[in-house]
Order: structure tokens, then sequence, then C-alpha cells
């Protein structure tokens, strides 16, 4: 008797709704440069959850580009390597993906084959989920996914599976990088902390996963075992949203990133620049850059914590990472209340003269799950239209200084003007001078 099939979908690549900021800004070298990293980072989460699935199961994966027509993508779904149609197929989405996983969801349930998706939209909007998907799962997937599994299995399948949030990462069982064959992916991933222990008001990973949590050092050390086994001195992205937030040790987990020439990115507030010791522990682990929320020049949102200070005062952090050898990604937030095309004129000028060796320029965007999404909804300031808007490019609610119109242009403008290939290259000249101070005698190179 054949095994049945699992099939899990990936939606991947970058997203962008408005074809002016195509045209005038993604298409430039420094954010292309970003979005195609971005678009060629496995899909951990589902990497992660095929690890839990029974050898009584094959296994396929496939990855969505978002560019391929969705009934090609069905078809590919239904056939898939072996020519067998799967008996369950499990999308993982975020909120931009999540309306083109629907439509693929309902081609191949007219094949009565039983979808399943999961992750952060899922969690946050499972009603939104619930007419396009014959499962929903909320929360963490290791804590839920092979119930779901038993249950089809025994006719018992449920609608509906929701994590309590007790999922402890020292129970994380080693992804499935198999999956991927014998192709090796630019940069790998690994999850050293769940959550954040800030609630930031336009970020929904910090609540909608329960408790911030910390992968213990012994199974980090076994991912990261894993993955060089694959592929010496490979390049990591941490699939983390703040991780020195913790009050951890994080010694350890800094020395495997050394012991196995690691080169790595990862997501931090300014706060490490207050201790020395831990940011020459980063530079020599092999840290090659570090994104930091330095967030809007004119708005500081509401659930920051400790990591809320100054303008001035975050810049001089940002003076303290470099000097250490490390490049920091600037993350600015555009579009919050109090913006107008004037504070977008200023923020332009700074940003062609700015310290940080590379910089991240987003439009302002309620995801569900946030409260800034709950207080744009009770204002009734929401756009009509899908969340396929929702790409952190595109308005999709009404600002309060200027039309949404308005503010697209300028942002299209913003974009195009701080990414122009002399601005780029002088952020390059920056990011050269940085790592090549980290050469000197002493340093790992």
């Amino acid at each position: 008797m054949s095994k049945p099939k699992l099939t899990l979908v990936a939606m991947s690549g970058l997203r962008v709704g408005h074809e002016g900021l195509l045209q005038r800004g993604l298409k430039l070298p420094g954010l292309a440069r970003r979005a195609s990293a971005l678009s060629q980072l496995p899909p951990l989460g589902l990497l992660t959850i095929a690890a839990l699935v029974p050898e009584t199961w094959d296994i396929e994966l496939l990855m969505d580009d978002g560019v391929t027509a969705v009934s090609e993508v069905a078809e590919q779904i239904l056939s898939g390597k072996s020519s067998t149609q799967p008996a369950m197929v499990a999308f993982s989405a975020l909120t931009p993906s999540a309306d083109r996983a629907a439509r693929i969801s309902q081609l191949v349930r007219r094949r009565n084959v039983t979808t399943v998706i999961g992750g952060l939209h899922a969690t946050a909007t499972p009603d939104h989920c619930r007419p396009h998907f014959d499962v929903v799962v909320q929360g963490d997937g290791e804590s839920t996914f092979a119930k779901l599994l038993s249950d089809f299995a025994g006719g018992r399948g449920r609608d509906s599976y929701r994590a309590d949030g007790s999922f402890s990462l020292g129970d994380s069982p080693l992804p499935r990088w198999d999956l991927l064959g014998d192709h090796s992916p630019p940069r790998y991933t690994i999850q050293s902390m769940r959550g954040c222990p800030w609630a930031c008001s336009f970020c929904a990973a910090s609540r909608l996963l329960e408790p911030a949590r910390v992968k213990p050092d012994e199974r980090f050390e076994a991912e990261l075992k894993a993955i060089a086994s694959r592929k010496a001195r490979p390049w990591i992205e941490l699939a983390d949203d703040n991780t020195f937030a913790s009050g951890r040790d994080h010694g350890p987990m800094l020395e495997s990133l050394r012991r196995h020439g690691a080169r790595w990115f990862t997501e931090s507030d300014w706060r490490i620049a207050k201790q020395p010791e831990l940011l020459s522990q980063i530079a020599e682990s092999g840290c090659r850059q570090i994104l930091v929320g330095l967030e809007s020049n004119v708005f500081r949102y509401p659930g920051m914590g400790a990591k809320n200070a100054d303008w001035q005062r975050m810049l001089e952090a940002v003076d303290v990472i470099q000097e250490a050898g490390i490049v920091v990604n600037g993350c600015l937030i555009v579009g919050a209340d109090g913006e107008t095309p004037e504070s977008m004129e200023r923020l332009g000028d700074f940003l062609e003269e700015a310290p940080m060796g590379e910089i991240q320029l987003t439009l302002q965007t309620p995801f569900p799950g946030t409260s800034l999404y709950d207080s744009l909804l009770r204002s009734q300031r929401l756009l009509p239209g899908d969340f396929s808007r929702y790409t952190l490019f595109d308005v999709v609610y009404q600002p309060d200084q200027m039309t949404a119109e308005q503010l697209q242009n300028e942002f299209n403008d913003l974009v195009g003007r701080v990414f122009r290939p002399e601005v780029q290259s002088r952020r390059d000249s920056i990011q050269k001078r940085i790592r090549s101070s980290r050469r000197s005698p002493g340093k790992r190179s």
C-alpha cells in the first residue's frame, strides 16, 4: 500500500503591488540585493514541521515564486515530482501572500485534496482563512502538526488547531534540509529566539506566538552543525525578531557561530551598543550585518519598551556598532502619523549622508494582529482591498497629513532618491571600510 503524500508549499518571493515603485526604486541595486537575499531564504518553518511528519507519509516541498500563474502552481502541486496526487497540502504564508495561497488552495481542493494553512497570518486572522482552507493552524506548528496528521489518518480531522504557547524551543527538531535536495541555498536560517519581549504597535510577532522564548545553546549548536555539514562556512540569517533582547548569556551561541566559520545577519535594537563586551563577541563570531530598527524620525511607536530612545542616541549607537566592525542596516518606517512631504524631504536629505552602511525603507503597514491594525480599523482609516497589498511598499491606510496617493508618490520618490546608484555607492564604500577594519591585527577576517 502506497504512503499518502504531504506537499508543503512555501509562499515566497518579494511582493509589491505598486508598479510605479517597481519602475522607480525596487529594481535599483541596493534594494534588489536585499530582495534577492530574502527571496532565497529556505522556508525554516515548513522544514522544521517536516521533521515531525511520521515515516508513514511521503513529503514534497514546493516553493511558490509569487509570479507563476496560480493555475500552474496548483497543477505542480497536484502532480508533484512523483506524479502522485497529495492527500494533504500545507501552506505557510505571510499576510501579502495569503490571498494568493487561498486561490491556489481553492483550485487544489477541487481535486478532493485537504488543504491546511499556518503561520502568522493564519494565527492573526483565522476567520479570513477558513473559507479557503480545510484546516487552519494557529500558533506554534510544532505543538499541533503531528496531532493534525494523526487525526487526519484516523478520520478524526478537525478544521482548527491552536497551540497554547507552551512549546519549548529545547524540543525543536532538526529541520529537514534534505527536502531542498542537492541544492544549497545562498543562506541558511536558524531561529535562536521566538518572539520579542517588547510590544511595538507595528509588530505582530511579539504577541501572536505567546511568550518570548530562547532556544537552548545545545539545540542551536546541533542545528548549526547540521547546516555546516551541508556547506562549509555557511551564510546564516537568524530568523529572530530581536536576537539580543533576552537576558540570556549569548556567549555559547556566538562561540558556535565562530567555531563553524559562519558569516551571519540578524536583527537587534540599538542597545547592544551599550554592551562593549557583547559587541566584541558579536563581531568576532562572524557577524557581517545587523538590522537595527530606527523606526520613524517623526513618531515614537507605543510598546517599544526599553528600546525607545531619541533619534540622536540611536545614531550614536550606530557609530559604536560599526566601529566594532559590524555593518548596521538602519531600518526606517515611513508614513507614521505626523509624516508630511517636508518630513520625508528631510529624511531623504539625512539618508543621502547617513552613517549606516545599509538602509531599509518601508511604508508603515498595519498587519493583522498588531495594535496598529486595530487602531486604524477602529478609526476607519484602513483602505478597501485585499491583503495582497500589505507588502510594506504599498499604502493601505489613510495617512493623517496627506492623501494616500500623495504618500505613495512621496515614498516612491524617496526610494528612488536614496537608492540611486551614486548614493548606494557611498553606502557600499562605508561597508568596505567597516569590513576592512575587521582585518586589522586581532580581528577575524
